[in-house]
């Protein structure tokens, strides 16, 4: 999803190039997310000896090259290389004894400012979130203990009330629309006193009147 984003090959009329490039990259992120899933996100190439850290890393430079010159055949060699590289960073977990990622038991939100939000069973669960999902950007972890901390404020208490009343209701967000046109107006009535100002209604005729609808 990230490289189709990246290289807008549904962008029409389609970039020739752009295709190419795109058509090779699948095999790419495909042995990525092969090793991520089983390894974590940049997790083994920081455990690697240097020299392997700064070919890996030179391989990655090398399809940036590739794709900035539009170089189908370097582009080629490029890609086909790093793929090679993310499968020798799997075999030399398995060989070094690397402990692999463990279950993470997680929900993840996209959040309207662009941040991710996370949400773990627990502190063990948050801390294997750190260690073993390091994806660049902000994001904010909770852990279901956290959030009841959160649900348990008296405004939330009261959503939640709600929301076990009707069922299937849905908290939106409310922005301010302006102001309500009172606001110049000079608020003259003092409710905390009597009264004394003259009657505006008869009401005993009223009464008379509603009680001959009655009879």
């Amino acid at each position: 999803m990230a490289s189709k984003k990246l290289l807008e090959t549904d962008v029409f009329p389609s970039d020739r190039f752009k295709v190419f490039e795109h058509s090779l990259m699948v095999e790419m992120e495909t042995a990525k997310m092969e090793h991520e899933k089983v390894w974590g996100i940049d997790r083994v190439i920081d455990l690697v000896d240097a020299e392997f850290r700064r070919k890996f890393n030179a391989q990655r430079e090398r399809i940036w090259e590739a794709s900035q010159a539009r170089d189908e055949e370097r582009l080629e060699k490029a890609i086909k290389g790093m793929t090679a590289a993310y499968k020798a960073l799997t075999r030399w977990a398995v060989e070094s004894g690397i402990d692999k990622l463990p279950k993470i038991d997680c929900m993840e939100h996209r959040m309207a400012d662009g941040s991710l939000m996370v949400i773990v069973r627990d502190k063990q669960m948050a801390t294997w979130y750190e260690q073993f999902r390091k994806a660049p950007g902000a994001r904010s972890i909770w852990t279901l203990a956290e959030l009841e901390v959160v649900m348990t404020g008296p405004t939330l208490t009261q959503v939640r009330e709600i929301k076990a009343a009707l069922p299937g209701t849905t908290m939106v967000p409310v922005t301010p629309q302006g102001s309500s046109g009172f606001e110049d107006m000079e608020n003259d009535i003092d409710i905390s006193k009597s009264f004394k100002g003259g009657k505006l209604f008869d009401t005993k005729a009223a009464e008379r009147a509603r009680d001959g609808r009655r009879t």
